[in-house]
């Protein structure tokens, strides 16, 4: 059964009356699966009679497995691909360590199930928790929150005063044959990236980071002139695009659109057919971009920290 946890199962169980119930969902422990409806069910693995795997049609990129599922493996990519350089399980939260450069890994993922993601202790005593582990670490103490599955523990932080930094869209598409681009500018890919590349966006600080997962590297040029850059990694049959920048004197040239179709014809190169990207929610040029590439919104994600931290830091700037 362990082997079948996060997948497609029926399930039939010996009647204690005599006979035989039946149950499918999606298994997400030894003992547990969530059926159609979203509830979650735990059952008696004494009393399995026979259980099997449901194969899953290809679905489409933000679809088919119910929506709780479906977040928790796009956040598992998202961490795959942008793997923190320390992490480890308190309960089911994952807490990330990386430095200071980036919120996604240095900040608590809840991984469990809903309404607080499982930590390992009473929620407020496990909250205690990661203040006291990022404080020592000299970091601010900050959750990745995806939504809507964890508003409850959102909501809970806000009310003990963590205050909200980012709030982000993921976004899905399935990867078609890109359009070809008629442009003035040349596009390469490639699987490194060097100092060129980084001091574009000043990307020194997550370069550690980027090494972490293989990858693929896009640089857009005129003439010799590095001006935009981005960068995919494949997980679990997803590419995951992230730092996608262009200089702000070429802006508005459509180079965004260049990066965006060289990655994605590069994943696809590679059998990678569906991609993931997560873009800040007030960015509506960002948004409006990758919309027009065929990007939907799948869900959002909070980035929450804790405010007296925040304050003791600034304090000390001062």
């Amino acid at each position: 059964m362990k082997a079948a946890i996060g997948k497609r199962v029926s399930i039939r169980f010996h009647d204690p009356e005599g006979g035989f119930r039946d149950l499918v969902g999606y298994l997400e422990s030894e003992n547990s699966l969530r059926n159609r409806h979203g509830e979650l069910i735990e059952f008696d693995v004494e009393k399995i009679a026979i259980y099997k795997i449901i194969e899953e049609k290809n679905h489409s990129a933000g679809h088919g497995a119910p929506l709780s599922i479906r977040i928790q493996e796009l956040e598992r990519v998202l961490t795959q691909t942008w793997p923190p350089l320390r992490q480890e399980f308190f309960g089911k939260w994952l807490v990330r360590t990386s430095g200071k450069f980036t919120m996604r890994a240095n900040s608590v993922l809840p991984t469990g199930k809903a309404p607080y993601g499982e930590p390992l202790d009473d929620v407020d005593k496990s909250i205690a928790h990661v203040i006291a582990y990022y404080e020592k670490e000299g970091l601010v103490p900050t959750f990745s929150i995806p939504l809507p599955t964890y508003a409850d523990l959102d909501s809970r932080l806000f009310d003990q005063g963590w205050v909200e930094k980012v709030r982000a869209h993921v976004m899905v598409a399935d990867i078609a044959e890109p359009a070809l681009l008629e442009s003035e500018f040349t596009t390469l890919v490639s699987d490194n990236f060097d100092d060129a590349w980084l001091a574009l966006q000043d990307d020194y600080g997550v370069a550690d980071l980027m090494r972490g997962c293989p990858a693929l590297y896009a640089s857009v040029f005129d003439g010799k002139k590095l001006i935009g850059v981005g960068r995919t990694a494949h997980a679990d049959g997803w590419s995951a695009l992230s730092r996608v920048f262009v200089h702000p004197q070429h802006r508005g040239k459509g180079v965004s659109k260049l990066i965006v179709n060289a990655l994605l014809q590069a994943s696809l190169n590679a059998g990678v057919k569906k991609s993931v990207l997560q873009v800040d929610s007030k960015n509506t040029t960002a948004i409006n971009l990758y919309t027009s590439l065929g990007f939907n919104f799948h869900h959002e994600y909070v980035y929450r920290s804790y405010q007296k931290t925040l304050n003791l830091l600034s304090e000390s700037c001062c």
